[in-house]
């Protein structure tokens, strides 16, 4: 490489006759293809390289002086390194690598790249460069399609110059980003996670749960501070304080290293809590977030949890367009914390009505079946006192007769037999006993079933007859007079309760049976105590 001192008036002037920049020793050099035409550059070559006739004549003393020196200057040995590189990549290639480190100084972006094997060893790595004349152009083209900025652990395609300095060593000098081949990246991740999944028979299994009737205790797997846990508590500490539903809160990095190990004692903590006192769901919830954010939950352990999660897992990682294996194997996706905590909420008020509206139509149809009952019972009792005074009137009927046909036929065997009385007493008294015997056992057994049936009726209501009875008999103002008992009422009908309000109002009037009697008392009558 042949380096040129350029002024800035003349750069068109090298760069028509095909010289390039240098970047890195910021100077303008002649590429190894134009080495034999050195002298269509000689008004910039350096004084000490315009005397030499040409740039393979230079590279012959340096041999023969090495030769003599018995060793070579490392300046040339890096000179010949990068004149070599320059033959070899004479223009930009695209270079597939990960992102190690970035930094920014002076508008300048620094990079670390490397490439990794499965194992995770670094196969190879090395210094990069974007300058400040490119790097806001590429870095917004980049954050616009991708929804990220450039960040550590993306893995992307760069477009650069291979670059070798004497001083500061190998580079690559970035000039251009292929975001599409970070996206595709994610995509390929994401697929290959979910064809093992599908191959091992876990993809659907979350699906397949049967989501609860109704939410009594949900846990929450976040991030601390999120703007979409503050969405998703508004509403959920209402209806914990409301005493609905119980939500437990475990927190979890949902980017960078950490995601993967929080995540994951998280699952592990919710399981040893649900075994003993069981979850109805598990909700994640994040929040937003670039799309190159959510590559980060794109992890095959997370992703086999939820899949062989005893519980329904519900999700809301804040993205509507986007999606995450996270999404794709949980019971139920939500775009944003906000719309889970929704539907939970609109869940739970749906069961409360509806056990509202049964306890109502519980309500009614026991206050129905009640006074149906009560209906029942009325005629039960109805029915009772009208058969149990039949029975009475029945049996009386029957019993009448046969007593006066007995008092009848023994009066007229006396009157007839008179004179035979004394010869026949024996005959009269056996046929008389026989007959009455007869008789007796009859009414007997009438007598018995008649009190039988009576006392059976009877017992069922004896209780509400005799409070029935004691009531009708004790009460009403008559029936206290038949007793012989005698009203005072004053002139204008209002009843007198005591002797001191008698002797007070001086006339009154008696109520008896059959009438009222005017009475008018002394004052100076005197009131006696009752001795009863």
């Amino acid at each position: 490489m042949t380096f040129l001192d350029v002024p800035f008036k003349e750069k068109d002037q090298a760069k028509a006759l095909g010289a390039r920049w240098d970047s890195v020793s910021r100077k303008w050099y002649v590429p190894s293809e134009l080495s034999e035409q050195l002298d269509q550059f000689e008004r910039w070559l350096p004084i000490d390289q315009k005397t030499q006739p040409s740039s393979a004549d230079t590279r012959q003393g340096d041999l023969l002086n090495e030769e003599e020196q018995k060793g070579t200057r490392l300046s040339i040995v890096l000179r010949n390194i990068q004149s070599a590189l320059r033959r070899s990549f004479p223009g930009a290639l695209w270079v597939i690598a990960e992102i190690a480190n970035i930094n920014r100084n002076r508008g300048h972006v620094y990079l670390e790249l490397s490439e990794t094997n499965e194992q995770g060893q670094t196969l190879a790595s090395c210094r990069a460069m974007i300058w400040q004349s490119q790097a806001e152009r590429l870095l917004n083209r980049f954050q616009l399609e991708t929804g990220s900025e450039l960040a550590v652990g993306q893995k992307v395609l760069l477009l650069g110059e291979v670059n070798f300095h004497e001083q500061y060593g190998f580079s690559f000098v970035i000039q251009d980003i292929d975001p599409s081949f970070t996206l595709g990246e994610l995509e390929a991740n994401l697929n290959s996670i979910r064809k093992q999944l599908i191959s091992e028979k876990l993809y659907n299994l979350n699906k397949q749960l049967t989501l609860a009737d109704d939410f009594f205790r949900i846990a929450v797997i976040a991030p601390p501070g999120a703007a979409g846990l503050g969405d998703f508590r508004a509403d959920a500490d209402a209806l914990q304080q409301a005493g609905l539903c119980e939500f437990k809160y475990f927190y979890s990095a949902f980017q960078g290293e950490q995601v993967e190990p929080e995540m994951l004692a998280a699952f592990d903590a919710i399981q040893s809590l649900h075994s003993a006192n069981p979850f109805e769901a598990l909700v994640i919830i994040r929040g937003g977030g670039a799309k190159l954010d959510l590559n980060m939950l794109n992890l095959y352990p997370i992703a086999r949890k939820i899949c062989e999660a005893k519980l329904p897992v519900l999700t809301g990682i804040g993205h509507e367009r986007d999606n995450t294996i996270l999404d794709e194997v949980a019971h139920t996706r939500y775009d944003t914390p906000s719309k889970v905590i929704a539907d939970v909420r609109q869940h739970i008020f749906q069961k409360a009505h509806q056990a509202k509206q049964n306890w109502i139509q519980i309500e009614q149809a026991s206050r129905l079946k009640v006074r149906q009952l009560e209906h029942q019972l009325d005629q039960f009792d109805h029915l009772l006192q009208t058969n149990s005074q039949a029975c009475l009137y029945y049996w009386k009927d029957k019993l009448e007769p046969l007593k006066y046909q007995l008092q009848r036929q023994g009066r007229q065997k006396l009157q007839a037999t008179g004179d035979r009385l004394q010869q026949l007493h024996q005959h009269i008294n056996a046929t008389v006993i026989k007959q009455v015997d007869s008789v007796k056992m009859t009414l007997e057994q009438n007598q018995k079933t008649v009190l039988n049936e009576a006392q059976r009726s009877l017992e069922y209501q004896h209780d509400q007859i005799i409070q029935w009875i004691a009531f009708i008999l004790s009460s009403g103002p008559k029936t206290q007079l038949n007793r012989g008992f005698v009203i005072a009422k004053s002139e204008q009908g209002e009843p007198i309760k005591t002797a001191k309000q008698a002797k007070e109002t001086g006339r009154l009037n008696l109520q008896f049976i059959d009438g009222e009697i005017p009475a008018e008392i002394s004052p100076d009558a005197e009131i006696k105590p009752n001795t009863n």
